[in-house]
């Protein structure tokens, strides 16, 4: 005759074949795998199971025992890790708690205005006068000193009225130098609006550079603060998943720090195996399965 065994963390359920179908429903139940090997003892389920004290036993010899009735249940090691369970929590909840702030885009940068059309207009229109009031005045002044000389050459002519006409070539002449001077302003006036122009165009393309330099330099800091937010995401992700991982292994060893019993039956013996060098005390555990499942 062959037996079956069930292996578990916290001990190895031996069981008979007329037990094969309850065994499996026990492998439901530990999540062990099956194995089976000799044994000796009809309708008995060896059971092993690891406590830190006796006080961790919650049965008795010769105990009438329910199914799914608690066996061992290893509190003080329970309430240890429930407490780090609930510090891991916590950091848990602090970190999804954490608010991680996206970069504001950067403004975009304010477009150069364009100077406005160039007009020179007024200036040649004044240097056009200039030139005319000088023809005028020349044609003036060689007009009067055609006179003159016609005058000089009449006999007897009265002295004064050459010197009268003499007067009127000095202001003749007063007046083209008047139009020459005008003519050298407004050619001044014409140069210098060149010049504030040529300057205007230089200074409003230093500005458009600095105006580009500027919006390259706020999307190149955007790119970084836009680096470090995925990094900090990432971070907080691996973060989360590591914190539930620790959270999902130490409730894994909660729950099997508790084991009960698959069938109903009495308590035939409990023999304290020993004691290993992690401080956990083997007991083995004789259940008479009740015939009745």
């Amino acid at each position: 005759m062959r037996w079956l065994f069930i292996l578990t963390t916290a001990g190895i359920l031996l069981i008979s074949p007329c037990k094969i179908t309850q065994a499996q429903e026990a492998q439901t139940l530990t999540n062990a795998p099956l194995e089976t090997r000799a044994a000796a003892y009809p309708n008995r389920i060896e059971i092993t199971v690891k406590i830190s004290a006796h006080e961790d036993l919650k049965i008795a010899q010769d105990m009438q025992i329910a199914k799914g009735q608690i066996i061992s249940d290893r509190i003080p090691e329970k309430s240890r890790l429930q407490a780090q369970k609930k510090q891991l929590e916590l950091s848990l909840k602090r970190v999804l708690a954490t608010t991680i702030q996206a970069p504001p885009k950067p403004l975009p940068v304010p477009a150069v205005a364009p100077l406005p059309p160039v007009n020179y207009l007024e200036h040649e229109a004044a240097i056009e006068r200039a030139n005319i009031a000088i023809a005028l005045s020349e044609e003036e002044i060689s007009i009067k000193v055609q006179e003159i000389e016609e005058l000089s050459n009449i006999p007897d002519l009265d002295p004064l009225i050459i010197e009268h006409e003499q007067s009127k070539l000095r202001q003749l002449e007063l007046n083209h130098q008047i139009a020459a001077n005008e003519l050298e302003l407004a050619q001044g006036k014409l140069q210098t609006a060149k010049q504030q122009r040529e300057y205007q165009e230089y200074q409003a393309s230093i500005t458009k550079a600095r105006r580009i330099e500027e919006q390259n330099l706020a999307a190149s800091h955007y790119q970084r603060q836009l680096a470090e937010y995925n990094e900090k995401i990432a971070a907080k992700e691996i973060q989360v998943t590591q914190l539930q991982e620790k959270i999902n292994v130490i409730q894994s060893q909660i729950d099997n720090l508790q084991i009960v019993s698959p069938y109903a039956g009495e308590v035939r013996s409990i023999e304290f195996l020993g004691q290993s060098e992690d401080g956990a005390i083997a007991v083995r555990i004789l259940l008479k399965v009740s015939s009745e499942q």
